[in-house]
C-alpha cells in the first residue's frame, strides 16, 4: 500500500504543510509517496499550496494571485520554510517517490503537464483534482486520479477520462467500492486517514494507498 504524506507530515512532530521541509520529514517518517496542492501566483509561477490565501498556513496575508513569488517567498511556511515552488518539488523529489499533485484552480493542467514533462517523470506522478475535467488534458502522458468526497458516478467518470485511479473520502470507502474500482482497472487511495485502525482495515481491504497526516502511523500496529 502507498502511503502518501498528505501535504507532506504536517500532523506530529509538526512541521507545517506543503513546505520542502515537510516532505522531507514525510519521507523520513516512512511515507512512499507524497500528496501537493499546486496554484498559480501573480506573476504566473506554480507554488505548492493548498488554501486561496497564505493567511492560515504563513505568517503573512494575501491571496496567492495577488502576490508574486519574490513577495511569497519572503513568508514562513513552517519552521522557517518558504512556500515552495513547483519546479523546486519536482526536482527534489520526482525521482525518490510517487507524487500526487492535486490542481486547486482551474487552467493549470497544462502548464503542470509540460513541467513533469520536461523532467521526465510521467510515471512518477499522479494528477488529481475535485474538477475533474481539468485533467483530461493530462491523459495519456501523465496518470490522472478523480477526487470526490461522494460516490456519485465516480467509476464512470474515470472510465470516461481513462483515469488510473479513484481518490474518494474515507467515509464514503466500501468493500463494494474496492471491488468495483478493481473490477473497472482503477486503483484506489484513500483520504484522509489518520487513526491507525482505520490504515490496517483500509489495508485489509485492499485499498491501493492512502493520504494521511501522520506518515510513521502507519507502522504501528493498531490495538
Amino acid at each position: 500500500m502507498i502511503i502518501f504524506g498528505h501535504r507532506g507530515a504536517p500532523g506530529y512532530p509538526r512541521r507545517g504543510e506543503n513546505t520542502i521541509a515537510s516532505f522531507r520529514k514525510a519521507l523520513e517518517c516512512g511515507a512512499t509517496g507524497l500528496e501537493f496542492d499546486v496554484r498559480r501566483c501573480a506573476d504566473g509561477q506554480l507554488v505548492v499550496i493548498h488554501d486561496d490565501t497564505i493567511d492560515r498556513t504563513t505568517n503573512g496575508r494575501g491571496r496567492v494571485r495577488s502576490l508574486n513569488y519574490a513577495a511569497l517567498c519572503k513568508f514562513d511556511a513552517g519552521f522557517g520554510s518558504p512556500i515552495p515552488l513547483l519546479a523546486d518539488v519536482l526536482d527534489e523529489f520526482g525521482a525518490r517517490c510517487l507524487l500526487n499533485i492535486e490542481l486547486k484552480e482551474n487552467g493549470i493542467a497544462d502548464d503542470v503537464k509540460k513541467f513533469v514533462i520536461e523532467r521526465r517523470l510521467e510515471r512518477h506522478v499522479i494528477l488529481s483534482s475535485f474538477e475533474w475535467q481539468e485533467l483530461a488534458s493530462a491523459v495519456p502522458e501523465i496518470p490522472i486520479g478523480l477526487l470526490s468526497s461522494k460516490l456519485a458516478n465516480i467509476i464512470s467518470a474515470a472510465r470516461d477520462l481513462r483515469a488510473t485511479a479513484i481518490h474518494p473520502h474515507k467515509d464514503v470507502v466500501t468493500p463494494t467500492l474496492i471491488e468495483t474500482a478493481r473490477e473497472a482497472g482503477l486503483q484506489i487511495h484513500v483520504w484522509t486517514v489518520n487513526d491507525p485502525a482505520e490504515m490496517s482495515k483500509f489495508r485489509s481491504l485492499g485499498a491501493d494507498g492512502i493520504f494521511t497526516d501522520f506518515p510513521e502511523r502507519c507502522s504501528t500496529p493498531a490495538s
